[in-house]
């Protein structure tokens, strides 16, 4: 079944199908070239809009950037929480962070890359989240500190090698 939605070119509802585009786009003094959905009528050919087409593809050019420019996801972050199981303020602390500073990466706010490197980190190497949380005891509660020092020291177990 096909999908319709009211062309503006042909002043009446038409079939559209989605297919690809690239666009370009300059964020922080660079060029990006972005690869988008875009919903094209079938009748004369024009773009059209469709309801939910530019959250889709604010999403895919967020997801794009955060690629190519190396920068941790959306996804990532949950992942270093259900990790480490620790919410949003005690890992901003835990990390060196501003209390919302996670919250504020969940909601779509893109890191810096520095932050975004200290995120990847503590992700990839349980020993820094380790250092992290020991460095920065004082501004993350008791339950949580040793909740994600519990977590932290026995994923950093499975990566210890007997010499046996």
């Amino acid at each position: 079944m096909k999908k319709k939605s009211f062309c503006t070119e042909c002043r009446r509802e038409t079939k559209y199908r989605l297919k690809k585009k690239k666009m370009q786009k300059w964020i922080k003094d660079k060029e990006h070239e972005f690869e988008i959905t875009a919903a094209v009528c079938e009748e004369c050919g024009e773009e059209i809009n469709i309801p939910g087409l530019l959250d889709r593809n604010a999403r895919e050019i967020d997801e794009q950037y955060r690629l190519s420019e190396n920068i941790v996801s959306i996804d990532d972050i949950h992942k270093l929480m259900d990790v480490y199981d620790i919410g949003k303020a005690p890992l901003s602390l835990a990390l060196g962070f501003g209390e919302i500073t996670i919250t504020r990466y969940l909601s779509g706010q893109i890191p810096s890359k520095e932050y975004s490197d200290s995120i990847r980190r503590v992700l990839e190497y349980p020993r820094f989240m380790m250092q992290k949380l020991q460095e920065n005891r004082d501004k993350v509660g008791e339950t949580a500190y040793r909740k994600s020092m519990g977590l932290a020291e026995e994923l950093d177990n499975c990566f210890n090698v007997s010499d046996k």
